[in-house]
C-alpha cells in the first residue's frame, strides 16, 4: 500500500472515530437534557398540587365554620315564642332536627351553643326568677321506632326533654325545682302526619315558660 493511501485510510478512520464520539455524546446529552426537561414540569406539578390541596383544605375548613354558624343561628330564629290563650304562658318552639339526630337524645355538638342563647333568652324574659316554671316538652312524628336505643317515640320524646332540662341545669341557667321534663311521643301533633312537611313540624322541642299561680 502507498503512503498516500495509508494515510488517506487513517485519515478516514479517524474521522468516523470522530463522528461516532460526536454521536454518542450527543445521545448522552439529548438524554441528559431529556430528564432535566422532564423533572422542571414535574417539580411544577408537585408545587400546584400543593397549592391546590393547602387551598382547598382552607376552603373546606371556613365552609365548616360558616356551617356550624349558621345552624346556631337558625336555633335562634326558629324559636318561636307564642303566648298560648293569654294565660300567662310563653311557648318557645324549637325543630327537633336542629338539637338532635335522628333517633337519639343526645344534644348535637354544633346547637349547644344556639340553645345557650334560648336560655338567656328565657332568662331575660323571667326577670322575678322563682315566680316561673320552665317545662321542656318532647315531641315526634307517628313514625314507629324500628331499632335503636329507645323502644318507642315516647321514650324517645320523653329522653329529649330530659337531656335539655340536664343542659339548662350544667349551665346553670335554672334551678332544678324549676324545671320539669315530659315526653309526648307522636300523642300531640300539631299537624296531621300525612306529608313531609307535617311530620317535621310535629318532630318539635316546646319550651314552655308559664307564670306559677
Amino acid at each position: 500500500m502507498k503512503k498516500k493511501d495509508l494515510y488517506q485510510s487513517v485519515d478516514e478512520e479517524l474521522i468516523f472515530d470522530d463522528l461516532g464520539e460526536t454521536d454518542e455524546s450527543r445521545k448522552v446529552g439529548a438524554s441528559g437534557n431529556l430528564s432535566f426537561d422532564v423533572m422542571l414540569p414535574y417539580a411544577d406539578l408537585m408545587s400546584l398540587l400543593l397549592v391546590f390541596f393547602v387551598f382547598f383544605f382552607i376552603i373546606s375548613d371556613f365552609k365548616k365554620g360558616q356551617a356550624i354558624a349558621e345552624k346556631n343561628e337558625l336555633i335562634v330564629q326558629k324559636a318561636r315564642l307564642d303566648s298560648l290563650l293569654k294565660r300567662n304562658e310563653e311557648v318557645i318552639t324549637i325543630p327537633s332536627e336542629i338539637l338532635f339526630q335522628s333517633g337519639k337524645a343526645e344534644l348535637d355538638i354544633n346547637a349547644k351553643v344556639g340553645l345557650e342563647k334560648v336560655g338567656h333568652k328565657i332568662a331575660g324574659m323571667i326577670s322575678d326568677g322563682d315566680t316561673w316554671d320552665i317545662r321542656i316538652e318532647g315531641h315526634t312524628d307517628d313514625v314507629p321506632i324500628i331499632s335503636g336505643k329507645y323502644a318507642s317515640n315516647w321514650e324517645l320524646s320523653t329522653a329529649r326533654a330530659v337531656r335539655i332540662v340536664k343542659f339548662f341545669m350544667e349551665n346553670q341557667f335554672f334551678p332544678p325545682d324549676q324545671m320539669q321534663a315530659m315526653g309526648y311521643g307522636e300523642f300531640k301533633p300539631i299537624a296531621p302526619n300525612d306529608t313531609i312537611e307535617n311530620r317535621t313540624l310535629n318532630r318539635r322541642v316546646e319550651i314552655k315558660v308559664s307564670k306559677k299561680v
